[in-house]
């Protein structure tokens, strides 16, 4: 008898195709996307989703892990007890744990979402953790530079699952070094490694806070500045 086992790209297409059923009639985009700081895929449903984790997850050398598809949360409401679904769970460097929730619009007390906000302000005191919501205020004004994460997060994505050690560990020895610089010095310094795999690995350290990389201005390329973040 042969029993099915599906692979991991059926697994992530069928779940893609599961969520994009069970929006209705949404119209709003849908991304499956890998994260180099959690080494995971995630589903986000929504542009704005996309921006929140870009910019305030995975380019924030603050935060440790998240896990964008948490359990649903029960709480109370002013109503009645109900179950709530939060955009993140956040875990930061420092130990704190912070819950966000993603909203459109620019009024952080739009009515049709005060029964929502209420509940997970609720639940939130109850389990000792910070709150935050997340709207077109926050997001419009870093959407250009999230983006630009996007296109560099690609190149840690092209080195997905491997690990390159000899590379990475001459990688670290020479960002203490330098301590600063841009893209090409690095790439000058390991010119004995593929430039692919060395930008790889660039990206996968910045996402994780060992370097900073400042995309605030243009987008990632040779002449991009970083600093060693390391001791």
């Amino acid at each position: 008898m042969i029993t099915s086992n599906p692979t991991l790209k059926s697994s992530v297409r069928n779940t893609t195709l599961a969520k994009y059923r069970s929006r209705g009639k949404s119209v709003s985009n849908l991304w499956l996307v890998y994260s180099p700081k959690t080494d995971s895929d995630w589903i986000l449903p929504s542009d704005r989703q996309l921006v929140h984790w870009l910019y305030y997850l995975e380019a924030n050398p603050e935060v440790q892990s998240f896990n964008l598809h948490p359990e649903p949360i029960l709480s109370q409401d002013d109503d009645e007890i109900r179950a709530t679904e939060l955009d993140a769970i956040v875990y930061y460097n420092n130990g704190l744990q912070e819950w966000h929730e993603v909203k459109a619009g620019t009024n952080r007390d739009e009515p049709s979402h005060h029964s929502q906000k209420i509940a997970q302000i609720i639940a939130a005191s109850k389990a000792r953790v910070s709150y935050r919501r997340f709207n077109d205020v926050d997001l419009k004004p870093v959407m250009r530079t999230a983006m630009r994460w996007f296109r560099a997060i690609g190149f840690a994505a092209a080195i997905r699952g491997e690990q390159h050690a000899q590379c990475n560990n001459e990688l670290v020895v020479q960002l203490k070094e330098l301590k600063s610089g841009n893209v090409s010095n690095i790439l000058n310094k390991m010119d004995e490694y593929d430039p692919a795999i060395v930008i790889g690995l660039v990206i996968r350290m910045a996402v994780k806070g060992l370097i900073r990389l400042d995309l605030s201005k243009t987008t990632f390329g040779l002449l991009t500045a970083w600093e060693y973040q390391g001791k």
